[in-house]
């Protein structure tokens, strides 16, 4: 039985390419249906009209002649087909005895083929060879055989993948949210259409709507399919500037761009980054781990892709505790996935213990979620608090919560300003949640610390000047004199915007830093006063 290329890993993990008949075959489909579809639905699409094609290439086959088979008797003038050869055909133009005692008694045929070579095979074979069929062997082969859904299932994310290359080749075909449409079919969207939308959207303070209700609304495109309006729409929309998609996965919503917070249309100042260039490979393994526990949204760790996890835990920085907003880790991404990687998600955060809903924002490009200012005061969360994000059964809700106990006073690392300087001391201070001891800094008399800050940023000190300072100042605190990393980076965070990569490298890097061992360092030697 001929092997079939469409039940092999190879055939769809390694040679598997989109050809234009591929793409016109799916455009016939949406053409015939007159619905969007996904890029998963046209995978599926796509594997069926494989599977089919090479049942069919395969059925011409073994119809077009008598297909070679070593234990078959032929006669002179016979015409067989070789599936050995690619199903070449070919005449039968001699038989002789054939000679080897091995085999026991068997014909010789000699076949001549189109361009007159002639090639010697064996007949009347009585001995077992690969080319003779056992029928049950077949039909138990057949019913062996992986279906089109099953064959999705195992390689469907590689033809996903190569059609979402391709699929844009088409000049035809547009896609919002992750569907695609011919647009020769769409319904005719102007700017009256989009007008009326965004007075729609301004009465409801901007968003969300999804487009279903935006044109209920605007009354206008009756007679039109009400999936190929809402399609129509969803993409007049998207080609507007005015407009912005932020519909979580599974979902379709507008909002007006002017209307949305600043904070989500421009990063807040304390949470900008400048990328500081560093050597990776200098990071011991300690430090790669703890960069991963961390959970910056500068990080790049990879997560691998898959189930979306139920929780999320996070330690609240000082940046993020000024600018009222959640560090989009790796992690954290997955809790928010979409169709397509839409920059802006509204959604909805609600509080574990109370049930108040606060709307919130993920800001994808930022790496950041927005919204949370007032919860954090509300609740006095610590840089270096623990906060679970938790997923819901709602779409577009999540639970937010902070390791919640009993107030008591402690002793805890206090940062305040003294001569231009960011100074540290502990203080006692009530605290009514657990938090990561390393990661924990008070801050007194904020205002004077964020003014510090801008003469930071103003003045471009270098990462090195301020780790140095900042050491010099955390060192007292402990009687080794010692200083962990993950605290020098909360600090350094106070001052500089920065992820844990560069500090930690600058720790391996420079002369003045010693390791001590279990991710402590000490100064061994200051440079010039920063």
């Amino acid at each position: 039985m001929t092997q079939r290329q469409t039940q092999t890993e190879q055939y769809w993990v390694e040679d598997f390419q989109v050809d234009q008949v591929d793409l016109d075959y799916l455009y016939n489909i949406l053409l015939e249906r007159e619905t969007p579809l996904s890029v998963d639905e046209m995978a599926l699409a796509l594997v069926r009209y494989r599977f089919r094609c090479e049942e069919a290439a395969l059925a011409k086959k073994n119809h077009t002649g008598n297909v070679y088979r070593p234990d078959e008797h032929y006669e002179i003038d016979d015409e067989i087909v070789f599936s050995s050869l690619e199903y070449r055909p070919g005449r039968v133009v001699a038989v002789r005895a054939g000679e080897n005692p091995d085999y026991g008694d068997f014909s010789v045929v000699t076949v001549e083929f189109k361009n007159s070579k002639t090639l010697d095979f064996a007949a009347d074979l009585k001995v077992a060879h690969s080319l003779n069929v056992d029928e049950d062997k077949v039909a138990a082969q057949e019913a062996e055989q992986l279906s089109p859904e099953d064959i999705f299932i195992e390689y469907g994310g590689y033809v996903a993948d190569a059609l979402q290359e391709r699929l844009g080749d088409h000049a035809d075909l547009v896609r919002i949210a992750g569907r695609w449409f011919p647009r020769s079919l769409l319904a005719d969207v102007n700017i009256g259409h989009l007008n009326l939308a965004e007075a729609v959207l301004d009465m409801v303070g901007g968003g969300p709507l999804p487009a279903s209700e935006i044109v209920e609304q605007i009354g206008v495109m009756e007679g039109v399919n009400p999936r190929l309006a809402e399609f129509s729409l969803n993409y007049g929309l998207q080609q507007d500037e005015r407009f912005d998609e932020v519909g979580p996965a599974g979902q379709v919503l507008w909002f007006l761009r002017r209307m949305e917070p600043e904070e989500v249309q421009q990063y807040p100042e304390r949470l900008a980054y400048t990328p500081i260039s560093y050597d990776p490979n200098l990071l011991m393994s300690d430090l790669l781990e703890l960069e991963a526990e961390i959970g910056d949204e500068h990080t790049a760790i990879p997560v691998k892709r898959g189930t979306r996890p139920q929780s999320v835990t996070v330690m609240l920085t000082y940046p993020h505790r000024c600018a009222g907003t959640l560090p989009l880790s790796p992690r954290l991404r997955l809790m928010f996935p979409t169709a397509y990687e839409t920059p802006h998600i509204h959604f909805t955060l609600a509080d574990a213990e109370s049930g108040e809903e606060i709307p919130a924002w993920v800001v994808r490009p930022g790496g950041y979620v927005y919204g949370l200012t007032d919860w954090f005061a509300e609740h006095d969360v610590p840089v270096g608090g623990y906060l679970t994000i938790q997923r819901t059964d709602v779409p577009g809700k999540v639970q937010i919560d902070y390791a919640r106990r009993k107030p008591r006073v402690e002793w805890v690392r206090t940062a305040f300003v003294e001569n231009n300087h960011l100074r540290f001391e502990s203080r006692k201070r009530t605290i009514g949640c657990e938090y990561d001891d390393l990661m924990i800094i008070d801050v007194d008399a904020s205002e004077e610390i964020d003014a510090l800050w801008r003469r930071v940023s103003e003045r471009n000190i270098p990462l090195a000047s301020i780790m140095e300072d900042l050491f010099r100042q955390l060192a007292p605190l402990s009687q080794q004199g010692h200083v962990h990393s993950k605290t020098l980076y909360s600090a350094v965070n106070l001052l500089k915007r920065c992820p844990p990569g560069p500090i930690f490298a600058h720790l391996v890097e420079l002369p003045q830093f010693e390791h001590v061992g279990g991710l402590y360092w000490r100064l061994v030697r200051a440079t010039a006063e920063s």
